[in-house]
């Protein structure tokens, strides 16, 4: 199983890596938030590489990024141009409205689009939910190769519980369980009433749901928070934990998969490499 983590749980790319070096044979995968995400990958398509398929993905997401870029650019350009034509026109008077009408337009243009591109977000929860469904071609989590789950805290009354899923699209399911407002900073949970399960303390690293949905499984966890995993005392399945530290990580970088996406997969395989020659 593959805990949360957020910018963390790309080290989940390198110890699946080193769980295929060991020659370990995977039945399921159950992760939360960014381990749903990693384990989704490996679940669609167990037979490629998780990390090149995590590249896909983030290469894809970085294009469509810089389109709705463009696009916002283009409209605030548009709007920018016209209320600067407008604004130039009246305060060129009577014989000099057009040149200021044409020198205010260029103005509102230039304005415009730069506060249309920027205010896309760098980090959306919703784009790269489109991405990997796109990437993964509509995938269904009950007809993947290798039996997959996550979870998601979804608002009741006035607290949250906690939901399994088992079924269904699996980018949107992914999207349910990263919904986390500190990384997608546009993500308004309060109004989905669905939020990543990263603040309950058992499923950040999901043993107890991993052994109960799979009760005869022997439980590889990899763990990428700071805390142990948390789980009954009377839990059954064999478990070994292995812990990853990759260091702080920049959320962002880690999608433009610059260095802190390259020292985290290295520390979640060499860790996962060395507890798996023990």
């Amino acid at each position: 199983m593959l805990s949360v983590g957020g910018p963390r749980g790309v080290a989940h790319l390198g110890a699946i890596a080193a769980v295929r070096e060991a020659g370990i044979h995977v039945d399921c995968v159950v992760g939360n938030s960014m381990g749903s995400l990693v384990g989704g990958l490996y679940a669609a398509a167990p037979a490629r590489d998780t990390e090149a398929l995590f590249r896909k993905v983030s290469a894809e997401y970085i294009a469509e990024t810089k389109a709705e870029a463009a696009k916002n650019g283009a409209i605030g350009a548009a709007v920018g141009g016209l209320l600067g034509a407008a604004v130039g026109a009246a305060l060129g008077g009577k014989d000099g409205a057009k040149a200021a009408a044409a020198a205010g337009a260029m103005l509102g243009a230039g304005s415009g689009f730069a506060l249309g591109a920027g205010e896309t977000a760098k980090l959306d929860r919703d784009r790269l939910v489109r991405v990997l469904n796109r990437v993964l071609a509509d995938a269904r989590i009950e007809r993947l190769p290798v039996a997959y789950a996550t979870t998601f805290q979804q608002r009741s009354d006035n607290g949250l519980s906690l939901v399994v899923t088992r079924d269904g699209n699996l980018a949107e399911a992914v999207g349910r369980s990263i919904a986390n407002p500190f990384i997608f900073s546009n993500l308004d949970v309060v109004k989905q009433g669905q939020v990543d399960p990263g603040a309950d303390r058992a499923s950040m690293t999901p043993v107890d749901e991993a052994c109960r949905l799979f009760p005869d499984a022997n439980l590889l966890a990899i763990n990428v928070t700071d805390e142990p995993a948390f789980y009954r005392a009377g839990m059954r399945c064999p478990l070994r934990e292995v812990h990853v530290d990759p260091g702080p990580l920049d959320a962002e970088a880690v999608f433009k998969l610059e260095a802190d996406f390259t020292r985290a997969v290295k520390a979640g395989h060499d860790a996962t490499a060395l507890a798996l020659r023990d």
